[in-house]
């Protein structure tokens, strides 16, 4: 007796293994199996291609069948830790992070309308500091009050000033690009001859 209710859970054990194993390779209950192509269908069906056929008949289908009934890629990537994609994969939410400053550089060179905005930018910025610094000194002169309006002529000369500083700067800056992208062209076209 004892023998025969060991057999018994042993065969019960095994059937649970076997159902739990046999469970994830085989699709969900209720699913509607189209009508699939086979791999050895490409090849014809002539007696030379015999062993070709069989070899496709048997190869690896693409991807497992998981739980839920979902298809999914079983692979990891290096970088994000994450599955579904490759380490070089444009998926990834990395694939560009080492190439950032190539990215720049040829964002630079190739739309036309970066220099302008970057100019723009840095130009209201300029501007953004220049009124918070005029804030700042009304603000102090309006404490003094004694200093008058003597004080404030002055202000706008050195303003002024300022101005025609900026904008010697800013044309010897544009002098220094020309030059620069000239001599650029002239060696691409030196090299190129």
């Amino acid at each position: 007796r004892h023998e025969q209710k060991r057999e018994k859970r042993e065969v019960q054990q095994i059937q649970q293994i076997q159902h739990l194993e046999s469970f994830y390779e085989k699709p969900p209950p209720g699913l509607i199996k189209e009508e699939e192509t086979k791999p050895e269908d490409c090849i014809p069906d002539v007696p030379g291609n015999e062993h070709a056929r069989e070899f496709l008949a048997h190869a690896p289908t693409k991807g497992l069948w998981m739980p839920l009934g979902k298809e999914v890629k079983v692979m990891q990537c290096w970088r994000c830790k994450r599955y579904g994609h490759r380490t070089g994969d444009k998926e990834c939410p990395f694939f560009i992070k080492g190439n950032q400053k190539l990215e720049q550089f040829r964002v630079a060179h190739e739309d036309p309308m970066y220099d302008v905005i970057r100019e723009n930018k840095r130009h209201e910025k300029e501007m953004r500091i220049q009124q918070l610094k005029q804030l700042l000194e009304d603000s102090t002169s309006d404490e003094d009050g004694s200093s008058g309006s003597s004080s404030s002529s002055e202000c706008k000369e050195k303003q002024k000033k300022k101005k025609k500083k900026e904008k010697k700067k800013k044309e010897k800056k544009k002098k220094k690009k020309r030059k620069h992208k000239s001599s650029k062209l002239n060696e691409n076209g030196a090299s190129s001859k």
